[in-house]
């Protein structure tokens, strides 16, 4: 339970009676909830006061809801060490806090409360436990509204849910020194030792040990002044409330079976009669390239839609074509994989050409295939292309729906007709930013889509020796087999695998499919949680190899770099390879590196677990209290360099995110890039980020004017939403 809020008779920072009124964060900060704890001394009330004043929030004394019962156990003149007769006296008295004033059963007591003989009176009653349990209900009422609440047990027991905890402690010398200069005493050594007895007490009661929360925020004020201290602790509550995500990674639930949760929609048809245009209108996005001349889909891709709340897989493929040879013969061989493993096909026709007598061959083949089937007549821009519908009865395949897939006329009807159709909706879907998703890149003819069709165990991405057969990225839900049980049996993973196009330095003119190409490439990149980096260990790494890795670092990826064609090296090649490789990679050496060969499968087997590996590192996160015990143990190992004539001081440090890990270190000025650095290798030192890039941004006490566009930014966000 909570005890006083030490207000009075606790040290305090020294008040700053020239605080500004003028500055509120309380826009869309309605109804947070911020507790604040901490052992006597270590100025609960006075920065409390003043960060809800700087957020615009109610501040919650509890203190004097405490002080209001020990001042109704001193009327009723009961024995104060009888807990039994203080609990009677405190639950039948009505105790409640309206602004900045207490009052007790009805009469406003807040300067009664105040005086010498009820602040010697309230460490007492305070300390009973029923006495506690009378007055949490009216500390939990005092919240309703949200606000700042300081006192013992806050967060651990009054608010247990509060949006932001916060722990604050100091050496008990430095709490002592506050007290006396508060109190306009010398004997600071006494005030210590009375400050370490109630510590011992504190800590020492069964009922109620003061303690942190498990997952508050502890913070040493031992060497700041109040000021710093409300600017940090202002500072980690927008953070917070504004998304950062502070929660401590929990283990992931039991993977979900990706093929069987979701339908899957293939669309198939002749080359040219606008599939990826519907695609792309399926989706709302450009996500599939689209030309007027055929040929330019090559692989099947995959990608996520909803219509009418219902989330499903579109598959687009390349061009069906009767008799092909080749390269056509593999792009037919993918459409008839999309149809072998859909829920649903689309069959797209070209409505103003009628249907040819490859339609008719694909319809009989679709007939047999027994997977329901929806007649596409695309190209029906208006009512004058509506009559060339009737044409198309003759394909078998029961009502043609009349779209047009560059406008979007009839494609939500079609929509409605294929959701009828989907299998009965799971009770659970995945959760896609719970799916890992792996990009593989590098510069053309590396062995990418070779690399692809090995790890995923099929051709998903047509292959050949002619550079620049990949063309779009191709995405790729699968079920990975995944780590052992104790049964001896293996779950199942979902990943999400997408195969790019090659980057080249420059672009041939007119070559718009390969300008679309490299843009979807890139924001792959962007998206990608996971990077298999694949370079030709065979052959020198070029300026292009440099140029990927560089956007790598940007996007913050976790990386693997790939030496593929490794059968092709020899042992001159190896001693160069590595010359090379910290020479001109040197910015990714803490990215573990694998040697394969995609066309033997030699060393692919190793792919798979250091992608997990680096998918768990991509998500750890450090504990906030242990993040400022390895900065301090670095400061003082080594300190950051003077700014001027100031020392620069590292106030407190916590790591605002993951994927990728970003830390936030709070300081008195910024830190130079050098010593970023040094941080960055202590914190990999002591806990395992490898394939991961570490983010180590400096953040001097923000200004109160920026402090305040954040809040109206963040009032912005909340309205919108």
């Amino acid at each position: 339970m909570t005890g006083p809020s030490d207000d009075v008779g606790d040290a305090e920072f020294e008040d700053d009676a020239d605080l500004e009124d003028d500055v509120h964060l309380g826009d869309g900060l309605d109804g947070v909830v911020v507790a604040i704890d901490g052992p006597a001394g270590s100025g609960k009330s006075s920065v409390a006061r003043d960060v809800a004043r700087e957020l615009g929030l109610p501040h919650v004394d509890t203190g004097a809801l405490y002080r209001a019962g020990a001042l109704a156990c001193l009327r009723r003149g009961v024995d104060l060490t009888d807990a039994d007769a203080c609990a009677l006296v405190v639950a039948a008295a009505e105790v409640e806090r309206d602004g900045d004033r207490t009052y007790l059963d009805g009469e406003d007591v807040e300067d009664e409360i105040r005086a010498d003989e009820v602040t010697a009176a309230v460490s007492e009653v305070s300390a009973h436990p029923a006495v506690r349990q009378a007055l949490l209900e009216v500390q939990r009422e005092a919240l309703g509204a949200g606000g700042v609440m300081e006192g013992r047990d806050i967060g651990t027991v009054v608010a247990p849910d509060a949006d932001v905890k916060v722990f604050l402690t100091a050496s008990v010398e430095e709490r002592a020194a506050r007290r006396a200069a508060q109190l306009g005493r010398d004997d600071v050594e006494v005030l210590a030792r009375q400050l370490a007895e109630r510590d011992d007490a504190d800590g020492g009661r069964e009922a109620s040990p003061l303690t942190a929360a498990s997952d508050a925020w502890v913070f040493d004020t031992t060497d700041l002044q109040k000021d710093d201290v409300v600017d940090v602790v202002v500072e980690r509550v927008l953070e917070t409330i504004a998304g950062v995500d502070h929660a401590v990674l929990e283990a992931d639930d039991d993977p979900v079976a990706v093929r069987d949760a979701l339908p899957r929609v293939a669309v198939v048809g002749r080359p040219n009669v606008g599939k990826s245009t519907l695609v792309n209108r399926i989706l709302g996005a450009r996500v599939a390239i689209v030309e007027s001349r055929p040929g330019v889909t090559r692989d099947r891709t995959e990608h996520l839609a909803t219509w009418r709340d219902r989330p499903f897989t579109v598959i687009d493929t390349g061009g069906w074509e009767h008799g092909a040879e080749g390269m056509a013969a593999r792009i037919v061989g993918q459409a008839e994989a999309a149809v072998a493993d859909a829920d649903l096909v689309l069959f797209v026709v070209d409505a103003t050409v009628g249907a040819l007598e490859d339609d008719e061959r694909y319809a009989r083949s679709l007939r047999r295939s027994g997977v329901p089937v929806l007649l596409v007549a695309n190209k029906v821009d208006g009512d004058k292309q509506e009559p060339l519908v009737h044409e198309l009865y003759t394909l078998g395949l029961g009502d043609p729906y009349p779209v047009s897939a560059q406008h979007g006329r009839g494609v939500g009807d079609l929509l409605d007709a294929a959701v009828d159709r989907f299998p009965p909706a799971p009770t659970a879907l995945p959760d896609d930013s719970a799916i890992p998703h792996v990009a593989v890149v590098g510069r053309p003819n590396v062995g990418k889509s070779s690399l692809f069709n090995r790890l995923l165990g099929e051709e998903r991405s047509i292959v050949d020796a002619v550079p620049h057969t990949t063309r779009d990225a191709v995405d790729t839900l699968v079920e990975m087999e995944g780590a052992p049980q104790p049964d001896g049996s293996a779950l199942t993973e979902p990943w999400v695998f997408v195969d790019t196009a090659g980057m080249r330095r420059r672009y041939r003119q007119g070559e718009d499919t390969e300008l679309y190409s490299v843009d979807r490439t890139r924001r792959a990149i962007e998206q990608a949680d996971l990077v298999l980096f694949v370079i030709d260990a065979s052959q020198p790494i070029g300026e292009q190899d440099q140029r990927l890795a560089a956007l790598l670092r940007d996007a913050g990826c976790g990386v693997v770099l790939v030496c593929n064609k490794w059968d092709l090296v020899d042992e001159q090649r190896r001693f160069d390879l590595e010359r090379e490789l910290d020479r001109q990679l040197s910015f990714a050496a803490w990215a573990p590196r694998v040697n394969v060969s995609a066309s033997t499968g030699r060393g692919a087997g190793r792919l798979l677990p250091q992608l997990r590996s680096i998918w768990q590192n991509y998500r750890r996160r450090i504990p906030t209290r242990e993040v400022n015990t390895l900065i301090a143990d670095a400061v003082a190992h080594h300190p950051p360099p003077r700014r001027g004539n100031r020392p620069l001081k590292i106030r407190y440090a916590t790591q605002a995110e993951t994927r990728p890990p970003r830390f936030v270190v709070f300081s008195n000025g910024p830190l130079p890039p050098g010593y970023r650095r040094y941080l960055e290798r202590a914190i990999r030192e002591q806990h395992d980020f490898t394939g991961v890039p570490i983010a180590i941004d400096d953040r001097p006490p923000a200004p109160r004017e920026r402090r305040a566009s954040t809040r109206r930014r963040l009032a912005g966000s909340r309205s919108r939403r």
